[in-house]
Formats: structure tokens, C-alpha cells, sequence
């Protein structure tokens, strides 16, 4: 993509806590002129003016968008060159909603979060947006985003790939209904691990003790998915890759197993309570320190002696976190490395040395070793 100076991006859900989050980055980082955009107009101007306020000049404002509507999609997107939809995947059918009305206004589209009727639209449209010449960077934020750039990482640092684990943590002090509801459609969607030649379901009880170090130790994980992962192309050569992600804490975790394996999430009423619960829980028992991390472990070849490589990435703070990955992504797209429009996932197509000093300068907490094992 050429250079986009003082060009205006619109963040749907912008004066959220990760949209303001975002928007502090993107100010402070590029010429972009930008529009916070959700349904409260109070809100939306609020953030707004305090971030002209904080970063001086008039480059915000705010707009009153209902992202629901075609017809208001449609309106908004002509103040706008590219948009930005932090709309959670709790908000049914909005994903896709988006995607369409992006495509149809001829701008750029960038989101952070994980949605199959957004990817089915993405792959139904894939051929005309790389003909519009117009870039749809999608899964762009810490979780969905940074696991696939890891692996690309490790692709450069090795020289053959054979095993891959990832595990996260996610001690959040931000956490909210909403995101307790994410939390309960992604714990229920099945797991999956690449062994012998394929993709296949595990078992979210075949747990694993993994070691977080210092301040949290060894922490039970459960398998989970990411579909950034198992779109990976074949010629990484990958034998094994598992993922994994920690509980919450024990009685939260037994909340979540009973909801989930009853079947209760699926229900308004029955879901409602266990969030309700699971709020209480996380507000009466997670303590300090915080964090958002993912690390991975590889293990592969260089000059045909077995290697291993690790990589943490994290922040104390789960806005800031999904701001700096997000943001990273976005500047390779700005200024150039990602060069070929169409759809893209972001970690498959970014620079992974890059976005490693990217997200290392922008504060997050970066953490590589390599060392040879006999």
C-alpha cells in the first residue's frame, strides 16, 4: 500500500476501551486523521475531544453510526479511506455487515476480532476486493494476530520447523459482560492440534501444566483454537503445533465447564446468570499482576542441529496489549511491507522482525531465546 498520509480512518466502536487505546497509538504514530464512530454520539464526541485535547490540533471527532444498518454503513463510509471495526463478535451478524458495506463503499478495511460469517463474506469476496486493488486486513489484533506472526518468526530464525506450542494468559482487570460473553462462545468452540499430516479435534479436558514464570509459575491450560493457525501454509513444514490457554481461576473455570458442557451459553437466561456469575468470581479472586501474554515454543533445525526458539509477548494490560498489535500491523499496511491488496490475514503477511521492535518500542513486553539442545 503507498504511503497514507493524512488520509481518515474510522474506528467502529472507537471510544471503547481498546478504540481509545488504538486511536492514542495511531496519533501519535501516523498522519491519520480519524472518526470514533458507535451508536452513543455523547460518547463518541467525549473521546473525541480528549483526544484532540491530549495530543493537540483537531484530528478527531466523533459520529453517531449505528454499524447494525446498511443504509447508515453505507453513509459513514464516505467520510472515511479506511475503516476499522473493533465491533466484538457478541454483536451477531454486524461482522459481516461491515465487510459488505466496505467493499461496496471502495475503501480499506482492517478488523481485530474473530467471526465466521465475516470470513465466509472475506473468502466469497477475496477474488473482487485483490481486483479493487483494496486491502482487508483481518484478524489484526493481539488474539486473533499475534500467533501466526510468531510462527512466521520462527520460520526465519530456523531453518526447518517441527514442533510448535503456544499458550496464553489472560489475568484481565478490564473484564467486562461482553467480554465475559466472548470468552464463553470461544471456550465452547472445539479445539483443534495439527498432528500427522492434519488438522484435528482435541478434547478441551486433555489439560497441561504450563510454566508462565516468574509471578505466575505453572498454570493449567486447556487446548483452544485459532483459526490464524489453521490457515498456515503448508511450506513452513510444521510436523505438531498444539495451543493452549489458561483458566481463569478454579471457581471461575468450574462456572465456565458447567455452562459449556450443559449447554446453558447457548440460552439467554442460563447465560446471563453464569456471566453474571463469572464476574463476580473474577472480581473477587484475580489479584495482581495482571497480563495479557501468548508465548510460543518452537523447536526445529539449524544447519541440522536440533534448535529451540522461544517468544513472549504480553502487557500488564489487556487494552493496551490489543492497541499495540493492532497498531504495529496497521503501520506495515500504512507504509508499506504488506504490498499485495486483497484479503489478509495480518500475521501471515507483516514483516514478523519488524513487528517484534514495533511492538517492543510501543511498550509491549518481548521476551526471545534460541539456544541449541543437544
Amino acid at each position: 500500500m503507498k504511503k497514507m498520509e493524512s488520509k481518515t480512518m474510522m474506528i467502529l466502536g472507537g471510544y471503547g476501551g481498546a478504540g481509545v487505546c488504538i486511536s492514542q497509538l495511531l496519533l501519535q504514530e501516523t498522519d491519520l486523521n480519524l472518526i470514533l464512530a458507535g451508536r452513543n454520539a455523547v460518547q463518541a464526541n467525549k473521546a473525541a475531544e480528549q483526544l484532540n485535547s491530549e495530543f493537540g490540533g483537531n484530528r478527531v471527532r466523533g459520529m453517531q453510526v449505528n454499524a447494525s444498518s446498511p443504509e447508515a454503513l453505507r453513509t459513514a463510509f464516505k467520510s472515511c479511506d479506511i475503516v476499522m471495526s473493533c465491533i466484538p463478535i457478541t454483536s451477531n451478524g454486524i461482522g459481516g455487515g461491515v465487510v459488505q458495506a466496505a467493499f461496496d463503499a471502495g475503501i480499506n478495511y482492517i478488523d481485530l476480532c474473530w467471526d465466521d460469517d465475516k470470513r465466509q463474506l472475506l473468502k466469497y469476496l477475496e477474488k473482487r476486493i485483490k481486483a479493487s486493488g483494496k486491502y482487508f486486513m483481518t484478524e489484526a489484533g493481539f488474539m486473533p494476530g499475534v500467533l501466526s506472526m510468531m510462527v512466521f518468526l520462527a520460520a526465519k530464525r530456523l531453518d526447518a520447523l517441527e514442533n510448535l506450542e503456544f499458550a496464553g494468559i489472560f489475568r484481565d482487570s478490564h473484564a467486562t459482560y461482553g467480554s465475559i460473553v466472548e470468552l464463553l462462545i470461544y471456550a465452547a468452540d472445539p479445539a483443534y492440534a495439527y498432528k500427522e499430516g492434519a488438522w484435528r479435534e482435541v478434547p478441551k479436558t486433555a489439560s497441561k501444566k504450563i510454566n508462565f514464570g516468574p509471578g505466575f509459575g505453572k498454570i493449567t491450560c486447556y487446548p483452544m483454537d485459532a483459526y490464524e493457525l489453521r490457515c498456515l501454509p503448508d511450506h513452513l513444514g510444521f510436523k505438531e503445533i498444539n495451543a493452549y490457554a489458561s483458566g481463569i481461576n478454579p471457581i471461575a473455570d468450574l462456572v465456565v465447564f458447567f455452562l459449556i458442557s450443559l449447554g446453558l451459553y447457548k440460552f439467554n437466561w442460563s447465560r446471563h446468570l453464569g456471566v453474571k456469575l463469572l464476574l463476580r468470581t473474577i472480581k473477587k479472586f484475580l489479584k495482581p499482576p495482571y497480563t495479557t501474554t501468548f508465548l510460543m515454543e518452537a523447536s526445529g533445525k539449524v544447519n541440522n542441529r536440533n534448535e529451540k526458539f522461544k517468544i513472549t509477548i504480553g502487557h500488564e494490560d489487556a487494552y493496551i496489549a490489543t492497541a499495540i498489535a493492532t497498531v504495529a500491523g496497521v503501520l506495515q499496511l500504512l507504509d508499506g511491507p504488506v504490498k499485495e491488496p486483497g484479503v489478509i490475514i495480518m500475521g501471515h503477511h507483516i514483516e514478523p522482525e519488524r513487528y517484534v521492535e514495533d511492538v517492543k518500542r510501543l511498550g509491549m513486553d518481548v521476551q526471545i531465546e534460541q539456544c541449541h539442545v543437544g
